[in-house]
């Protein structure tokens, strides 16, 4: 298939205008920063009463992003009920995959069009009356549109303004596929979190510089107990006092060190960028620090992911029965919960140096459904049930019956034995 010929540039005065604009729409990075882009390079190129930005779509329903320039009062009230009388629509859908269009070519005769419901109640009060659109696709369906409106006393858009916009397309595509895909990568990201913020293995995410980029409740607990030890942590809100430990940072950075000393084309994950540290004066807390390297791309600097664990018996050598540190924790016999839960139920208590393993945990922790544990945490954390319900955007009665039911299931019947159980 014959590559299409590329567009001819518009005029070099018209170019000279765009430079500055073009350079803000490439560096767009939010939505935001886009819209205002896109703005000024379509108000710079083809001068219009009004400019929209459609973002968001799922399949082809409407966009759940409008912006429009003049902004309008109560965007997506007006949005929803335009939407349902929207024209537009099912010309879109039955003519798909199709890059722009004029209006006039859906709109009916002048008159007609003049005197129509949805001219009167729009259209009008938008104050246009002529319009032109740009849609973009992935497949079949739209992904992005942008729409230039112009006012009654305004001239039709021209074949010169159509040569421009069509030109300009591809650059405004690229910049929205960028800011999408952003989107897209940050709510991966977002949903990874959430799925590890519960899991009753300590994890910390550790930048290239050093910094605590993420850290799971269990991780925060496990800092706690490295920094405070465990009389000092009963005291402290495993959120509000965290901070990596000195010890898992020096690891970091001797792991850092010594992936610089090597050649930078060779720097893949290999089994040997992973080091283990253990508490000087609690040997049972240990920590796994290892590259988190991606081999395909070097633009973005590694991480350290470290694995924090609590192995009762380490200090004596002998062997404990505990998953090595960063295998597959393993629930059952007598480390499960059969032992671990009956214990405190039945009025006993932990002591400071036989917390629950994380093997344990897990094994008590799977008893409860993804919202149960996510409560029996946070009361860990010291929470309230006031304040768990602020948080979870649920009603106090709500959380005091989801924690009846972590009472029932785990043998406990109260914060305290509960807290004791999973600390």
């Amino acid at each position: 298939m014959p590559k299409p010929k590329p567009l001819p540039a518009p005029p070099s005065a018209l170019l000279d205008q765009l430079h500055e604009p073009m350079l803000a729409l490439h560096a767009a990075l939010e939505t935001d920063a886009l819209w205002r882009a896109v703005q000024a390079v379509l108000r710079t190129a083809v001068p219009s009463h009004r400019v929209t930005l459609f973002l968001g779509h799922l399949g082809m329903g409407e966009a759940r992003v409008v912006l429009s320039d003049p902004p309008i009062e109560r965007a997506a009230e007006w949005y929803a009920e335009r939407g349902k009388a929207n024209p537009f629509t099912p010309f879109i859908e039955a003519n798909r995959g199709r890059r722009f269009y004029r209006f006039e070519e859906v709109l009916p005769p002048r008159r007609e069009w003049l005197a129509s419901d949805f001219y009167l109640r729009f259209a009008k009060e938008e104050g246009w009356d002529k319009g032109f659109s740009m849609l973009y696709w992935a497949q079949r369906e739209v992904t992005a549109m942008f729409s230039l409106y112009r006012a009654p006393r305004e001239p039709a858009f021209s074949a010169e303004d159509e040569a421009v916009l069509q030109w300009l397309y591809p650059y405004i595509g690229t910049a929205i596929t960028r800011v999408q895909r952003l989107h897209t990568e940050r709510l991966a990201r977002r949903s990874l979190e959430e799925f590890n913020k519960h899991l009753p293995v300590g994890l910390v995410l550790v930048s290239w510089d050093l910094k605590a980029e993420f850290a799971n409740h269990e991780g925060q607990r496990q800092c706690l107990l490295w920094n405070h030890g465990p009389a000092g942590a009963r005291a402290l809100s495993p959120r509000d006092a965290f901070e990596v430990p000195p010890a898992v940072l020096e690891a970091c950075a001797a792991l850092k060190a010594a992936v610089q000393a090597r050649n930078p084309k060779t720097l893949t994950l290999l089994p040997g960028d992973v080091t283990a540290v253990a508490h000087r004066a609690m040997p049972e807390l240990r920590a796994q620090v290892s590259l988190h390297n991606n081999p395909a791309s070097a633009l973005a600097r590694p991480r350290f992911l470290v694995v924090l664990d609590t192995r009762p018996g380490a200090a004596s050598g002998g062997a404990t029965g505990e998953p090595a540190l960063g295998s597959p924790l393993v629930a059952g016999g007598p480390s499960g919960r059969g032992a671990a839960a009956a214990g405190v139920a039945s009025g006993g208590s932990l002591a400071a140096g036989s917390s629950l393993s994380a093997g344990e945990r897990f094994g008590v922790l799977r008893e409860l459904t993804p919202r149960e544990r996510e409560i029996a945490m946070l009361v860990c954390e010291g929470c309230s049930n006031a304040e768990i319900a602020r948080r979870l955007s649920k009603s106090v009665l709500t959380i005091k019956t989801q924690l009846n039911s972590v009472f029932r299931k785990l043998g406990v019947n109260s914060r305290t034995r509960l807290m004791a159980l999973l600390r």
